[in-house]
């Protein structure tokens, strides 16, 4: 007797409950590109994370590095789910890693008395390190390097915007 099947959109056709792949029939190639977009990510993450440790931040190099590498993984393991199992889905994948990188950034960010609320770059940092991993993962590495450039350009310029901004305020 065959298990009655989803009726939501491209699921329409799968079985109920939806069978799990067989691991060890993921082909070589596909587990080397996961791992060869892990890298990608984390090297692209890491330059993120060394220009927040060089402007004095509390998330660096190796935190960044984990969070690009780990939303590449995810998203591309769900996109090779979809397509040999016909049963994962890249942005469900998203979806969890935008809510894990939100409970991240939140703890990153904290009041102060004197200054009041710090960490807010940082956190917004993740959550863009997290976006270009994702994108590594679903293929568009070129795009990644362009988003991280990006990501770059914007935390150095403004870092310098505020500097000087800071010494005028000092002069006055």
């Amino acid at each position: 007797m065959e298990s009655p099947s989803f009726t939501l959109g491209k699921y329409a056709r799968r079985a109920y409950p939806p069978v799990m792949i067989d691991f060890a029939s993921v082909e070589l190639s596909q587990q080397l590109l996961v791992i060869i977009n892990a890298a990608i990510a984390a090297i692209l993450g890491s330059a993120i994370g060394w220009e927040r440790d060089r402007a004095g931040k509390s998330v660096g190099p190796r935190t960044m590095a984990l969070v690009g590498a780990s939303a590449a993984a995810i998203v591309n393991i769900g996109q090779v789910l979809d397509v040999n199992a016909k049963f994962g889905d890249p942005t469900r994948a998203m979806h969890a890693i935008i809510t894990g990188i939100g409970f991240l950034g939140a703890g990153l960010i904290f009041q102060t008395r004197d200054s009041g609320t710090k960490g807010v770059t940082t956190a917004a940092t993740v959550f863009a390190t997290a976006a270009m991993g994702c994108a590594v993962g679903l293929g568009f590495q070129i795009a990644s390097v362009g988003l991280t450039v990006i990501i770059l350009i914007v935390l150095r310029s403004t870092h310098m915007l505020e500097i000087t901004a800071n010494r005028r305020h000092d002069d006055d």
